[in-house]
C-alpha cells in the first residue's frame, strides 16, 4: 500500500517540475522520490489466496465430477435397454458391474460430497484469515461461528466411531471407522458362532448391524421398548398383518421369551385408558378387520368390545401399557371373523391369517398368562373348527406345519382343561359309567375295582388261549390238513375263546356307558379331541368284530383314553371263531395267511406289559373326569407332547411353549384335596413299566415341571398307592444310587421321583 502512495507522490513531483519551466518566476523545491522497493507479498496474502483458490478448485472439481458420475450412471443404465435377450443383458450387467467394482466407481461417486466439504472449509479458513487482518472485532465475530461449525463437523465425524448408534456421521466417518477397525478397536460377541468374540467389520454399516444384534442387556431393553412402541402405534393393515404373523416366531429361544415376559409385565401405576388411548385401540381394531381382507360393504358380526366403556361387567379396564389385553382383544375379534371365510380375499389369505391368530393366541396364553376364557371368546368351538379344516392330527403324523400344529395343540389342551373343570354333564356320564362297572347304585371305589378285577380275569383266560394258539400256529404256508390236525390238538383253547366271546356280551352296557363319555367329550370339545396329535378315540362297532381290529388297537393302545373292554374282548376272541371255521372246512389260504400275519405281529408285543393297569387306568380316568378331569388332561398333555416331539426336528425349540402349557393346565390348586383317582393316574405315569415316562424319553425341562407337580400333589399325603409307587421306584434304582452318578436318563428320573415321593411321605408323619 505504501508503495502505491510513494508512486503517486513521484508522479505529482514530476508534474510540478514541468509546470516550473512554464512559469519560472515561481520557485518550487524539488525532492527526488525514494527508489521503488522490490514487490514482496505478505504471508497472509499468500495464505488467503491459497485457501480461496483451492476452495474454488475443489468446488469446481466436485461439480465436474458430479456431472461425470451422472453421465457414467446414465450410460451404465442405458446399456440394458439395448438388448431384449435376458441372458445377454445379464452377462453384460455382470461384466460392467465387475468393471465398476474394479475401478472403484462407488468410491469416486462418494468423493463428490467430500470435495464440497473440503471446499467449504477452505473458504471458511481463508475468510477468517482475511477479516482478522482487517479488523480484530470483525475477525472474531466471523471466526467464532466458523469454529463452532467446524467443531460440530468434527463431532459428526467421530461420533459413530465412539458411539456406533449415533445418527450423526459424514463421509469421513467411513474412512476413520475403517482405520479404527483395522486396529481392532472394537469387538463384539457373535451369537452365530456360540458367543465367540470377534472384531467388528471395517464396513461401518455392517459393523453397526453386528453391534445391534449382539446379545446384551442393553439390547434386551431395546427389544422391549421397540415392541411396546409398536403395540402403541399399530394402525395400518400391513403393520397388523406382519405383527400378528411375527409374534409366534419371536418367542423362539430364551432371549425372545425373556423379552416378551418383560413386555407382558402388567402395569403398576399407569392411568386408565383416556380418549386418546381409546382412539388408538379403536384404530388397532379397525385395522384388524382390514387385515382379514374383509370388505366394509358386507355385513360383519358385531365386534367384541375393546374400550373400557364397552367392557363386560366384571372385566377389568385396559390400562396404559397393558400389552396382553391390548393384543388379546383384536386377536379375539380376528378369530371370531374366522367363520366368515367367504369375506376374505382368498382362501390362502384366510388360512394364513387364521393360523397367525391361532399361533399368536397360544403365545399370549402360554407365555404371557393371558386369560383364555375371558379374553378370546368361544375359543373351544373355533379351535375345533380350525383343527378339522387344517387336519392337525394328520399333519402331526408326518411332521408338517410344526409351528402351527404345536401351538394349536397347546391352545387346545388349555381349552380342554378349562372345559372339563366343573362340567356337570361330563361328570355325570363318567360317574354313570363307574356305576355300571360297579353294578351298584351307590358309587364305591372298592366295588368298581372288583369289577375291574373280573375283567382282568376274563382277559387272562383270553391271553392264555391266544398264547397257546400262537405258539402252535407258526407255519405260514401249512396245508389245510396240517392246520386242521394242529387245531384238533388245541381245540380246547378254541372252545374257551368261544365261551369268553359269549361272556363278553355282558360288558356291552359298560361299553355303551364309556362310549357315551367319549362322545360327550368329543361333543363339548367341538372336534378338538379327534384332532389332537397322539390321541385316538375308540369306535363302537355294530358290525362283526375281527381280530385285526384288536391287533391294530393293541399296537397303539397308549393313545386311547377311552377303552371299550367288551369290544376289545370280543375282537380278541374272534380268533377262536376264525379257527373254528377252519376246523369245519371253511379253508381260505389268503385269509389264513392274514391271520398268521396278525398273530406274528403279536410276537413283537409285550402282551403282559400294561395288562395289570390297563383297565384300572380306565376306571381312574372315569373317576377323575367326575372330579374335574385334572389327571385326564395331564395324560393328554404328555400323549400329545410325545407325538409332537417324535416328529419335531428340534426337541428343544418349543420348551417355553410346552412349559407354559403344562403350567396353565396344572394351575388350578387342588393340591390340598387331590382325588384318589387323580393321584393314581399321576403315580402310574412315573411308577409303572407301562407308564408314560417309561415308554418315552421326555426332555428334562418337562420332567422337572412334572416333579414339581408331584411334590405339590403328594405333600403330606399317605396311602398304600404311594407306598406301592415308592417300592416300585426303589426296585428300579441300582445299588448305591445315592453316591454314584449314572448316565441313564431314566434311572436319574426315577431317582428324582423316588426322592420327591419319599420326602412328601415323610412330611405327612
Amino acid at each position: 500500500m505504501v508503495y502505491y502512495i510513494q508512486q503517486n507522490v513521484a508522479l505529482l513531483s514530476q508534474i510540478s517540475q514541468q509546470i516550473s519551466f512554464i512559469a519560472p518566476q515561481l520557485f518550487l523545491p524539488s525532492t527526488p522520490p525514494p527508489p521503488f522497493p522490490a514487490f514482496n507479498p505478505s504471508a497472509s496474502n499468500i495464505r488467503i489466496n491459497v485457501f480461496w483458490f483451492m476452495a474454488l478448485i475443489f468446488s469446481l472439481s466436485a461439480a465436474l465430477l458430479a456431472i461425470l458420475v451422472q453421465q457414467w450412471v446414465r450410460d451404465y443404465m442405458h446399456v440394458f435397454q439395448k438388448y431384449s435377450d435376458p441372458l445377454k443383458s445379464a452377462r453384460l450387467r455382470q461384466y460392467l458391474h465387475e468393471g465398476c467394482e474394479g475401478w472403484y466407481m462407488p468410491v469416486v461417486a462418494e468423493a463428490v460430497p467430500d470435495l464440497l466439504h473440503v471446499s467449504l472449509f477452505l473458504f471458511f479458513v481463508g475468510l477468517c484469515d482475511t477479516v482478522l487482518n482487517i479488523n480484530t472485532a470483525v475477525g472474531i465475530s466471523t471466526t467464532v461461528p466458523v469454529g463452532i461449525t467446524g467443531l460440530l463437523y468434527i463431532l459428526t465425524t467421530f461420533a459413530p466411531i465412539i458411539f456406533p448408534n449415533s445418527p450423526y456421521q459424514n463421509s469421513f466417518s467411513v474412512l476413520i471407522w475403517y482405520l479404527a477397525q483395522k486396529l481392532r478397536v472394537r469387538r463384539y460377541k457373535d451369537r452365530s458362532s456360540g458367543g465367540t468374540v470377534k472384531p467388528v467389520s471395517s464396513n461401518i454399516a455392517e459393523g453397526q448391524m453386528q453391534l445391534a444384534m449382539e446379545e446384551t442387556e442393553e439390547r434386551k431393553g431395546r427389544d422391549e421398548r421397540g415392541i411396546r412402541w409398536l403395540v402403541d402405534n399399530l394402525t395400518e393393515d400391513a403393520e397388523m398383518d406382519s405383527f400378528l404373523a411375527t409374534i409366534p416366531g419371536s418367542f423362539n429361544g430364551e432371549w425372545g421369551e425373556e423379552v416378551w415376559r418383560k413386555v407382558f409385565e402388567p402395569p403398576t401405576c399407569m392411568p386408565l385408558v383416556g380418549p386418546s388411548r381409546a382412539e388408538k385401540v379403536r384404530d388397532v381394531f379397525s385395522s384388524t378387520v382390514r387385515v382379514l381382507g374383509i370388505s366394509r360393504t358386507r355385513a360383519l358380526p358385531a365386534p367384541r368390545p375393546l374400550l373400557n366403556v364397552h367392557l363386560r361387567p366384571g372385566t377389568a379396564p385396559i390400562q396404559e401399557g397393558d400389552v396382553v389385553r391390548i393384543l388379546s382383544r383384536p386377536v379375539a375379534y380376528t378369530l371370531d371373523t374366522w367363520r366368515h371365510r367367504g369375506l376374505s380375499a382368498s382362501d390362502e389369505v384366510w388360512r394364513r391369517r387364521t393360523r397367525a391368530c391361532v399361533e399368536t393366541t397360544a403365545s399370549l396364553v402360554c407365555l404371557a398368562n393371558a386369560n383364555l376364557d375371558d379374553e378370546f371368546g368361544d375359543i373351544v368351538k373355533l379351535l375345533g373348527d380350525i383343527g378339522n379344516v387344517e387336519k392337525t392330527h394328520e399333519s402331526s403324523l408326518v411332521g408338517m406345519d410344526q409351528s402351527f400344529v404345536k401351538r394349536w395343540t397347546c391352545l387346545s389342551l388349555m381349552a380342554i382343561r378349562w372345559l372339563l373343570n366343573g362340567n356337570e354333564q361330563t361328570s355325570y356320564l363318567a360317574m354313570a359309567a363307574v356305576r355300571v362297572l360297579e353294578g351298584e347304585d351307590i358309587a364305591s371305589h372298592g366295588q368298581a375295582l372288583t369289577g375291574v378285577q373280573k375283567i382282568n380275569v376274563t382277559f387272562d383266560k383270553a391271553w392264555g388261549c391266544l398264547g397257546e394258539l400262537r405258539s402252535a400256529l407258526r407255519l405260514k404256508y401249512a396245508t389245510h390238513e396240517q392246520v386242521k390236525q394242529t387245531l384238533r390238538d388245541y381245540e380246547y383253547y378254541i372252545s374257551e375263546l368261544e365261551h369268553i366271546n359269549i361272556e363278553a356280551d355282558d360288558l356291552k352296557q359298560l361299553d355303551e356307558a364309556i362310549f357315551h363319555v367319549q362322545s360327550d367329550f368329543g361333543t363339548i370339545s367341538h372336534g378338538i379331541a379327534s384332532q389332537l396329535p397322539g390321541v385316538r378315540l375308540d369306535d363302537f362297532y355294530t358290525s362283526p368284530i375281527h381280530f385285526t381290529q384288536f391287533v391294530s388297537w393293541w399296537q397303539d393302545r397308549d393313545q386311547y383314553q377311552f377303552i371299550l373292554p367288551g369290544q376289545k374282548l370280543k375282537s380278541l376272541c374272534s380268533l377262536g371263531i376264525m379257527l373254528r371255521n377252519i376246523l369245519q372246512g371253511q379253508w381260505d389260504p389268503e385269509a389264513y395267511k392274514e391271520m398268521i400275519k396278525n398273530l406274528q405281529a403279536t410276537w413283537g408285543m409285550d402282551l403282559v406289559r400294561g395288562r395289570e393297569n390297563l383297565w384300572e387306568r380306565q376306571l381312574w380316568r372315569l373317576q377323575d373326569l367326575h372330579d374335574g378331569g385334572f389327571g385326564f388332561t395331564v395324560e393328554l398333555f404328555f400323549l400329545t407332547l410325545k407325538q409332537l416331539l417324535s416328529t419335531s426336528s428340534s426337541k428343544e425349540s418349543r420348551s417355553a411353549l410346552y412349559i407354559g402349557t403344562f403350567r396353565n393346565i396344572t394351575s388350578q390348586e387342588i393340591w390340598d384335596n387331590c382325588p384318589l383317582a387323580t393321584q393314581n393316574l399321576l403315580l402310574h405315569m412315573v411308577s409303572s413299566v407301562d407308564g408314560i415316562f417309561s415308554s418315552f424319553d421326555y426332555p428334562d425341562y418337562i420332567k422337572d415341571e412334572f416333579l414339581v407337580l408331584l411334590e405339590k400333589v403328594f405333600e403330606g399325603q399317605t396311602g398304600p398307592h404311594i407306598d406301592d409307587a415308592v417300592q416300585w421306584l426303589s426296585r428300579q434304582l441300582p445299588p448305591h444310587w445315592r453316591v454314584k452318578r449314572y448316565r441313564r436318563r431314566k434311572a436319574t428320573f426315577w431317582a428324582k421321583t423316588f426322592v420327591v415321593l419319599t420326602r412328601a411321605r415323610a412330611q405327612s408323619s
